[in-house]
């Protein structure tokens, strides 16, 4: 499994697409925080009121004077100064992705980049890490390469739980929901789960949407996040050796969609992926077929950091850092080692 360098446009427009992204996402953070619902003045026992209400719920600011009315000119000011400010961001996103589609530049499939868009816009920091096949799109984008075609498919998207706390999602309306409701109303209503208590959305083209979380120590321990306060809604499955991965540190990336616009990646730092891959490609209890993915994975991973990513340095501190089932495949047979030798 190889990867090739960007070319010089396609990465300088992919820079354009991520300053454009975090600039409009600060935008709609601010929108979020402050310009939801509305402001007005509300008539109360003859008394002018002003009131700030957000869907069902209002609050007053107090009676009519200077200072409301200063307060609501402000407000009304800075929404649409916001608002304006957002139409143009918009626009620009729509252009770089015009340019990015022009340049054969799409990368990943629509649908898991519509659900990280939606997990960033609703969630700030939701503790969601993708893992799997399609962190390499992030890892890639780090690196200013691609890898070879193929390479990256895969018909599922897997989110790691950090089940230490609770997964939060918050709605225009200021209130919480949960995952799978998000996905059904803000991506894709055809995804359904099999039962009430399941761990996986599919929809009606067959793609999955898997939320899991590592196995608890000892595997009967109650963990804060592991059931969702919403009926109906996705339980993350337990799996030994996520531990790994959810204590790792983590990198962000800004990944390509198949159109051309951003998807936002939180996803754990490439060596620890890269050594839970050969992790997972030693065990008696994974699918063949899997196995030699996992290893041209984990090779192909390992590989991109020591050409391309100097600042994750594989080192004797890197590997003292991993348990001891990761070191010993960091460091095993398919490392290469120096020629210190005929090999008698």
């Amino acid at each position: 499994m190889l990867f090739n360098e960007l070319d010089n446009r396609t990465a300088r427009e992919r820079i354009n697409l991520s300053q454009v992204w975090q600039t409009w996402i600060e935008a709609e953070d601010l929108r979020r925080h402050s310009f939801l619902g509305t402001m007005a003045f509300e008539q109360r026992d003859g008394t002018d009121y002003l009131y700030r209400r957000i869907g069902s719920v209002g609050k007053s600011l107090g009676p009519r004077s200077s200072d409301t009315e200063q307060l609501l000119e402000r407000f009304k000011a800075s929404r649409e100064q916001n608002k304006t400010r957002l139409q143009t961001l918009s626009e620009n996103l729509n252009t770089q992705a015009a340019i990015l589609r022009s340049l054969g530049a799409g990368r990943m499939p629509i649908i898991p980049a519509r659900i990280l868009r939606e997990l960033r816009i609703h969630g700030k920091q939701t503790g969601l890490r993708v893992i799997g096949t399609n962190a390499l799109y992030a890892y890639e984008a780090l690196a200013g390469v691609v890898f070879e075609e193929g390479a990256t498919a895969t018909g599922d998207i897997d989110l790691l739980q950090d089940d230490r706390r609770r997964l939060r999602l918050l709605t225009e309306e200021k209130t919480f929901t949960g995952l799978a409701k998000l996905i059904q109303n803000k991506v894709d209503r055809s995804f359904q789960a099999r039962n009430k208590r399941d761990y996986r959305l599919t929809n009606d083209d067959g793609y999955m949407v898997e939320l899991i979380r590592p196995e608890p120590r000892p595997a009967w321990k109650k963990m804060v996040g592991a059931e969702s306060p919403f009926e109906g809604d996705l339980v993350g499955a337990p799996i030994i050796g996520l531990q790994w991965l959810v204590n790792a540190p983590s990198v962000d990336a800004i990944a390509v969609d198949e159109r051309g616009f951003p998807a936002p990646m939180t996803c754990p730092d490439p060596r620890y992926w890269a050594a839970h891959k050969l992790w997972l490609s030693q065990r008696d209890d994974r699918e063949p077929v899997k196995k030699g993915r996992d290893l041209a994975q984990a090779l192909a991973v390992i590989a991109l950091i020591k050409e391309r990513l100097p600042q994750l340095p594989i080192d004797d501190t890197f590997i003292a850092t991993l348990p001891k089932e990761l070191a010993d495949q960091m460091t095993g047979p398919h490392e290469k080692k120096p020629n210190q030798g005929p090999n008698w």
